[in-house]
């Protein structure tokens, strides 16, 4: 069949995973003719999230378009697509999901017409303008998404470079810097595994993944002291990375790493800094769930009815820095790849047991140094974390992240919508040690075209695909307060002034000792002598500190040695 193609189907109508379809069993099509693609449906969802539900479902399977210019919300992904809103909404961008009832229904994901090829599909970022697109409208993976006819018609409009991110500002001892980030699929050359998405890279992809991260990390993140990093396959990976930072970071990281159960063979790990940290213990905390979660993992054992409820348990890291002890808990969440709503019981169930182990370390210790940080792959108002978060609740964390002005605070885009779901949680004590929070925006909003991108221009950008995000405890000394210099006074010249050699005359050398004259003996504390004077550039009888050596005698010659022997300070010179 082509596109135009009038078509006659019999079946079964279903719905799959919220997609109305027929059912393929006993399915029957009939090509009765061909003619020109109806004129499309003009677009125009509302933002409230249950109205567009509403009004994209009357238009699903449609031939559907924008009346005008559209601004990308989304940048181009992996699975060949990216996102769009209408050009009066552009204003709105970015458009963020705090919470599940957000008006997020003006964002529009948008599809290439096949998802395992699309090499020519444009690498867009967020912010470039398309002036027209159209396409049959879909629904998959919880929303409504146009299946665009092809990329021939598209008429792209891009503004230039992108701008470099904001520097972090310098950090002092005692301040320590926290990041976290998802490294996005950090995988070797090498297949562990029988799972079919697993990434094997080559030689050549994988030194532009770790250019782009060595990149990121020594620049953008100035050498954090501590970096929290998911989705890394073995440790191997990680003392490479570590060695590569080395020069631009000044000193070499401490890993600290265990394999999960996860299946798809990603982990969770740490980077320190060991000129100040000094790492304790690692190991990874599982438990078990009375709900499935697929998860088979050896080194526990659940009670029956019960299965392991993380395929990547936190990894607890003790540690001390600078001498004070601190308890690091890396995560990574249950993701929403099942569904978010067939996915939520996992992840609230992951916030129960870690919250549960702060509460535990808190009662023992109210100041306990406790960080929880990672991607926790729901939002920030989301019952997770607001069982991690929320005092009402018993969360026993604060997040540390909720101080970054709105339109800031996202870590990633889901077609078209940016949520924070990477995050930093602190304890109540570490809480008010945090000066500093921010979101380096270098990943999410640039396409993943530019992954393996090491061109100068390029080398900044999309790492990942999420961005990282950073947290400063403590607070710089303070500057010290400048001193005023004290301003010489003036000094009138010798006197009388002829006897006086200029600044830039060389003093006459010393003679040899002893002298071929007898030397001139005083008592201690003489009264001044006549041929002594005050005046600056000569010797003061007795001497201070104040006299110059560029000194002058009556005589015309110049003072060359002062000492003291017991009792008496004698003066060797020539005197007229």
């Amino acid at each position: 069949m082509a596109l135009g193609d009038v078509v006659r189907v019999g079946g079964k109508v279903t719905e799959f995973y919220g997609l109305t379809e027929i059912d393929d069993r006993g399915l029957t099509v009939t090509v009765a003719d061909s003619g020109p693609l109806p004129a499309p449906v003009a677009l125009d969802p509302p933002a409230d999230i249950v109205a567009a539900a509403t009004y994209f479902e009357a238009l699903e399977g449609m031939r559907v378009a924008f009346a005008a210019e559209v601004v990308v919300a989304g940048p181009t992904h992996e699975g060949c697509g990216f996102a769009v809103v209408d050009a009066a909404a552009a204003a709105d961008l970015p458009i963020l999901r705090r919470a599940d009832d957000d008006p997020t229904g003006r964002a529009v994901p948008v599809l290439y017409p096949s998802d395992l090829d699309c090499a020519d599909i444009p690498q867009l970022m967020t912010g470039d303008r398309l002036r027209s697109l159209a396409g049959a409208l879909t629904y998959n993976f919880d929303q409504f998404k146009i299946v665009i006819d092809g990329v021939d018609g598209l008429a792209i409009e891009q503004d230039g470079p992108p701008a470099s991110p904001p520097a972090l500002p310098d950090v002092a001892l005692p301040q320590i810097t926290v990041a976290t980030l998802n490294a996005e699929d950090y995988f070797d050359t090498t297949r562990d595994t029988t799972e079919e998405g697993e990434p094997v890279l080559t030689a050549d992809e994988l030194a532009a993944r770790q250019a782009k991260f060595v990149h990121l990390i020594a620049q953008p993140l100035r050498c954090p002291t501590l970096l929290a990093l998911q989705e890394v396959e073995h440790e191997a990976l990680l003392l490479d990375l570590a060695a590569a930072l080395a020069e631009p970071c000044g000193f070499t990281y401490t890993v600290s790493h265990r394999e999960t159960p996860d299946a798809r063979g990603i982990d969770n790990a740490l980077l320190s800094d060991p000129r100040r940290v000094r790492v304790e213990d690692v190991t990874l905390r599982q438990s078990c769930s009375p709900a499935p979660t697929a998860v088979t993992d050896p080194t526990i054992a659940c009670s029956a009815g019960q299965q392991p409820l993380f395929g990547r348990p936190p990894l607890q890291v003790e540690a001390r820095i600078d001498g004070r002890p601190f308890t690091l808990y890396v995560n990574h969440f249950k993701s929403k790849r099942d569904g978010e709503i067939d996915t939520d019981l996992e992840r609230i169930q992951q916030a129960v047991f870690l919250n549960g182990l702060a509460a535990e370390r808190l009662a023992a210790d109210p100041q306990a140094r406790l960080i929880a940080l990672g991607d926790f792959n729901d939002t920030e108002l989301s019952p997770a974390l607001a069982l991690l978060t929320d005092p009402a609740q018993g969360g026993r964390f604060v997040h540390a992240l909720s101080a970054i002005p709105a339109e800031q605070r996202y870590s990633y885009n889901f077609g078209g919508v940016s949520e924070l779901i990477d995050a930093i949680l602190l304890s109540p004590a570490l809480a008010e040690e945090a000066t500093y929070a921010t979101i380096i925006h270098t990943n999410t909003d640039f396409p993943s075209g530019w992954r393996l991108d090491t061109s100068a221009a390029r080398q900044p950008y999309r790492a990942s695909d999420h961005d990282a995000a950073v947290v400063v405890l403590g607070r710089a000394p303070a500057a010290p307060t400048p001193q005023p210099t004290p301003a010489t006074p003036a000094r009138p010249p010798c006197r009388p002034p002829h006897l006086c050699p200029p600044p830039w005359q060389p003093q006459l050398p010393p003679r040899p000792y002893p002298s071929s004259r007898p030397a001139r003996l005083r008592p201690p504390h003489p009264r001044r002598p006549p041929w002594a004077t005050a005046a600056p550039g000569c010797w003061e009888w007795p001497p201070s500190p104040s006299s110059s050596p560029a000194a002058c005698w009556p005589g015309g010659w110049p003072i060359v040695e002062l000492f003291t022997f017991p009792e008496w300070r004698v003066a060797r010179g020539e005197v007229a």
